[in-house]
C-alpha cells in the first residue's frame, strides 16, 4: 500500500515498475542493497516507468481497496488515503469496449470497492455485469464469490450458482485427468504458482458454494506444491518447509547454491523432448525463481486456507478474516 499509494500521490498516476539503470545492476549476485551506492541524482538510482494501462490501474485499485479495508484501525491515515486513491483510479479508468481483461479488472475493482465502503454506485455496476460475470465464471466467478453474500440480489445470486455448478462439472473433469486431482497441463516454466493462484481463487468459490464445489481440491494444490509433483525431484517447492524442499534457488543468492528460507519456487518444468524435471541447479528461472506476489503470498493463503478448513471439519474454527 505504501508503495503503491507513494506513487499515485507522487506522480498523480500508477507506475509500472520501478527499476535498476543498468545491466551491471539487473544481473548482481549477493545482497541488493549493493545494487546501489545510495548517493542522490548518481548513475545508479532506480528508474519508474508508466502508462496508460486501465487493467493494471483497475487491479491496482482493487487492491489498494482491499488494503483499506483491512487497514482500519490500523492505521486510518493510510487507510483513508490508500481508498480515496482507488476510487480515483476507478472513477477515471477508461477501458476499450472490446477489452475483455479491463472489463474483468473493472468488475474487480467494483467489487472491493463496494466491499470497502458498501456503494451503491459499485453494487449497481456489479449487479448490471451479472450477464458478463456467469458468462465468464472462471474468470469472474471468485470476484463474485467475494461480494455475493453482501449484495443481496436472488436474480445475480441464481445466474451465479448455475454457472459455478457447470464450472464445477468442468473442474471435476480436468481433476480426474491426473494422478494429482487438480487441474495440471505441463509447461516450459513450472506450473507450481499458477496451480496456488487457482486454489486461491477456487477457495472463495468454495466458500460462497460449499454444497456445489468439493473443498478438496484445495488440499491436493497443497500437497502439489509440497512435493506430490511430477519428476524424480519431490522437493517442497517452499523453501524451508517440509522434510526435503527447494535449498538451491534462483535469487540475488543463486551463485552461493542457497536459498532463503521462504521463498516459493515456481516449480517441476517440463523442457521438451526431456521428461518433467526440478534439477538442482539455481540459474534455471523457470524451474527455482521465487517470487513474493502469486508465489509466496498465493502459498501462504493456500495453507492457511487449508488450515481453516481443518479447523471447521473438527468444530473448531475460528474467525480468521478469510
Amino acid at each position: 500500500m505504501l508503495s503503491l499509494l507513494g506513487g499515485f500521490e507522487a506522480l498523480g498516476r500508477l507506475y509500472r515498475g520501478v527499476i535498476c539503470s543498468s545491466l551491471r545492476q539487473y544481473v548482481l549476485l549477493g545482497d541488493a542493497v549493493n545494487m546501489t551506492g545510495g548517493v542522490p541524482d548518481d548513475e545508479d538510482e532506480r528508474w519508474v516507468f508508466t502508462e496508460d494501462n486501465p487493467v493494471r490501474e483497475l487491479t491496482a485499485a482493487a487492491y489498494m481497496a482491499a488494503g483499506a479495508r483491512v487497514l482500519r484501525g490500523f492505521n486510518d491515515d493510510l487507510s483513508g488515503r490508500g481508498l480515496k486513491a482507488a476510487q480515483a483510479i476507478y472513477k477515471s479508468a477508461v477501458c476499450p469496449p472490446d477489452d475483455e481483461r479491463a472489463r474483468l479488472a473493472l468488475i474487480h475493482a467494483a467489487a472491493e470497492l463496494f466491499l470497502a465502503t458498501g456503494g451503491q454506485m459499485y453494487r449497481d455496476r456489479l449487479i448490471g455485469e451479472k450477464d458478463y460475470i456467469s458468462g465468464h465464471i472462471a474468470q469472474a466467478g471468485f470476484i463474485a464469490a467475494r461480494v455475493i453474500g453482501k449484495l443481496r440480489d436472488d436474480a445475480f445470486e441464481r445466474m451465479v450458482r448455475c454457472a459455478v455448478e457447470g464450472l464445477n462439472k468442468e473442474l471435476q473433469a480436468q481433476c480426474g485427468q491426473t494422478p494429482y486431482g487438480i487441474p495440471y497441463r505441463p509447461y516450459i516454466w513450472g506450473a507450481g504458482w499458477s496451480i496456488q493462484a487457482m486454489a486461491f481463487r477456487y477457495y472463495f468459490l468454495h466458500k460462497a458454494f460449499p454444497e456445489v464445489l468439493d473443498a478438496q481440491p484445495l488440499e491436493n494444490a497443497l500437497h502439489f506444491v509440497l512435493g506430490c509433483h511430477p519428476g524424480s525431484n519431490t522437493a517442497s517447492y517452499a523453501s524451508g518447509v517440509g522434510t526435503r524442499s527447494a535449498t538451491v534457488a534462483y535469487g540475488v543468492n543463486r551463485a552461493d547454491w542457497s536459498c532463503i528460507p521462504g521463498g516459493v519456487i515456481s516449480g517441476t518444468a517440463l523442457i521438451r523432448p526431456d521428461f518433467p524435471e526440478l534439477l538442482e541447479f539455481p540459474f534455471l528461472w523457470q524451474q527455482t525463481e521465487y517470487v513474493l506476489g502469486g508465489g509466496s503470498s498465493n502459498y501462504m493463503f493456500l495453507a492457511l486456507a487449508v488450515s481453516r478448513m481443518y479447523r471447521s471439519d473438527s468444530g473448531t474454527e475460528k474467525q480468521t478474516g478469510f
